[in-house]
């Protein structure tokens, strides 16, 4: 079965709410299950980044429920592709928190072929670098 990820950002219509917020990542937590999709989805407070991954059928689902959705303008995309492995399987959406500086660095980042090289340790640092460690540090307090 043919995997593939795609990135891309949006903007914010509207002043969200931490309740309206916690809703919609449920809710698109509930939708990702249920299509065997997977998401990293960061916020800086007008912006969202957003990695998704699954099988193309799942992408090309939770796309549409994503463009559905009206709490968001601008969708811009800034990759898609086939990829190998899935690098986010553990769970649905894992929602973060990030600075506005952290999302424009994701949103500059090299995101071609999602490249991954020896964990990091060439310069530039890939998009998908970058997200990696974002997401491992953001585990780091949970898993202690």
């Amino acid at each position: 079965m043919l995997n593939c990820s795609v990135v891309f950002v949006s903007s914010a219509v509207e002043e969200l709410t931490e309740v309206r917020i916690a809703e919609l990542m449920a809710a698109g937590a509930e939708f990702n299950e249920a299509c065997g999709s997977r998401a990293v989805v960061c916020f800086d407070g007008s912006r969202f980044f957003t990695y998704l991954e699954g099988t193309a059928s799942a992408v090309g689902a939770t796309m549409v429920y994503v463009e559905s959705l009206d709490i968001h303008s601008e969708l811009v995309q800034l990759a898609r592709g086939a990829v190998q492995k899935l690098r986010f399987s553990d769970q649905p959406l894992l929602f973060m928190r990030v600075s506005t500086p952290c999302l424009k660095t994701l949103v500059r980042a090299d995101w071609t072929n999602f490249s991954q090289r020896l964990k990091g340790r060439f310069e530039p640092v890939t998009g998908m670098e970058q997200l990696a460690e974002l997401v491992a540090r953001h585990r780091e307090p949970a898993e202690a």
